[in-house]
């Protein structure tokens, strides 16, 4: 009992190094920090109470912050402080454990080129040594300048691609000669580990961990580990909100997505389930009917398509709509099509979908083509707006027929502020939720406590 009590105590003491303060599980650190309280990947090195730094496939990157689970924010040691690197390779990441935040813009840096007059001067730096070919500039270019400008630097000697927050791409911008200060700043990853099994381990009294041969998750608790959870009282809990359940094709769910069996402490207004038997369950939203296609824990992402839009694009009463909800957001990836129903009169080559015997309907499939449009809409009964993902998007680019839309299956990307919702769920089961939205710890919601691992 007292080696059992030793780890739940020993892993419920946080890592602490420079301004990286309070982080528990999944990271760990070897003289901080024991490695069966975290998970292997995610090993912390702290040196002189700098900047702690972490190993990504064989990468090191300093670790700037850790906001709140699953994010966090990272810098390439290679070029701390330096654009020129001894040693040049692209950004990656073990994606079984990580992946980049949505926030995310990449440049492309291309080194050992020769003065290109063409590029804008704001984009150049010079490394100061003389490469293989001679050429000592070096660009940074975004994705649309780097296609611009390509066939431009086939006589550079490598490139790379660097990830760098989407404000610091912005800054960048407006201030063009600070590339140091845009790489330091660092880019936003997800960290994607066990986190329902921790979540469910600390909302049950239990503190997360793993098995130091194994690796597996465990739950250690005040008397002995367990493999998800410590035993909780029969009563209902907000624990029990945490227990993984499935609907549909969708598995491991759980708070805030609840279906009927559920207790009703779980019940999240605009994340209840129903039509459990289908592959993809009804989620209720604002009012509306949405099929619940993909979630990602991890990112607090889910995939949605509007109901009326299953499997068809033709509506008899189309109309827009639009989510309007304190915890959903639209991520900055999601692109937009307009659907102009019943026109008479149509542009060139559009794509067009039957819907009418006598009259015509088409889609547009981006700004710069309704533009276009808007002289043809007022020919048209009706058009309404709808969203799709990034990845649908470049389908229907791709693609370009009215088949794509004979059986409609777009979906589009919601982001869902779980903290937020834990948060207040929290207030109104112990009226006792403190605001610690950027707490870097896993929540616990506790009467008379509401605590972060």
């Amino acid at each position: 009992y007292s080696d059992d009590h030793d780890l739940f105590l020993e892993c419920n003491q946080t890592f602490n190094c420079g301004t990286i303060q309070g982080i528990g599980y999944p990271f760990w650190s070897p003289t901080l920090r024991p490695s069966y309280c975290g998970h292997h990947g995610f090993e912390l090195i702290c040196q002189q109470n700098q900047s702690p730094v972490i190993t990504i496939k064989t990468q090191r990157f300093h670790v700037l912050n850790v906001t709140r689970p699953p994010l966090m924010t990272i810098a390439p040691v290679d070029t701390w402080e330096d654009p020129c690197p001894q040693q040049f390779h692209n950004i990656s990441l073990n994606h079984n454990l990580f992946d980049f935040a949505a926030t995310i813009r990449n440049l492309t840096i291309f080194y050992g080129c020769p003065l290109e007059d063409d590029i804008p001067f704001q984009h150049r730096f010079n490394c100061g040594t003389t490469t293989s070919s001679g050429n000592t500039y070096a660009y940074y270019l975004d994705e649309s300048l780097s296609r611009l400008h390509r066939s431009e630097l086939t006589d550079c000697d490598t490139s790379i691609i660097v990830p760098v927050n989407q404000s610091e791409f912005d800054e960048l911008w407006n201030e063009p000669d600070n590339i140091v200060g845009a790489w330091n700043k660092g880019f936003e990853v997800m960290y994607q580990k066990d986190m329902i099994s921790c979540l469910a381990c600390r909302n049950s009294g239990g503190v997360c961990g793993s098995n130091s041969s194994s690796l597996d998750f465990l739950c250690f608790c005040p008397d002995h580990p367990c493999s998800k959870s410590c035993v909780v009282s029969d009563d209902e809990n907000f624990a029990q909100c945490f227990d993984a359940f499935s609907c549909g094709d969708i598995h491991n769910l759980m708070f805030p997505f609840s279906k009927d069996d559920r207790p009703q402490l779980c019940h999240q207004d605009g994340f209840v389930l129903s039509k459990c038997e289908d592959p993809q369950p009804i989620i209720h939203i604002g009012g509306n009917e949405y099929r619940l296609m993909y979630l990602n824990h991890s990112t607090f992402t889910m995939s949605i398509v509007r109901n009326d839009l299953w499997e068809q694009s033709c509506l008899p009463n189309p109309i827009n709509i639009t989510i309007n909800d304190t915890f959903l957001t639209y991520p900055p990836t999601n692109r937009h099509l307009t659907l102009f129903y019943n026109c008479s009169n149509v542009p060139q080559r559009p794509i067009i979908f039957p819907c009418s015997p006598e009259l015509l309907s088409f889609y547009a499939d981006d700004l710069s083509e309704r533009d276009t449009y808007r002289d043809f809409s007022s020919s048209c009964g009706t058009n309404i707006q709808v969203q799709v993902s990034q990845s649908s998007f470049d389908e229907l680019q791709t693609e370009r027929n009215e088949y794509m839309l004979e059986e409609w299956r777009f979906g589009f990307n919601v982001v869902y502020d779980f903290p937020a919702i834990f948060c207040e769920r929290c207030d109104n089961l112990v009226e006792n939720c403190f605001n610690l939205m950027n707490s870097s710890r896993y929540p616990v919601c506790k009467p008379g406590m509401l605590t972060f691992l």
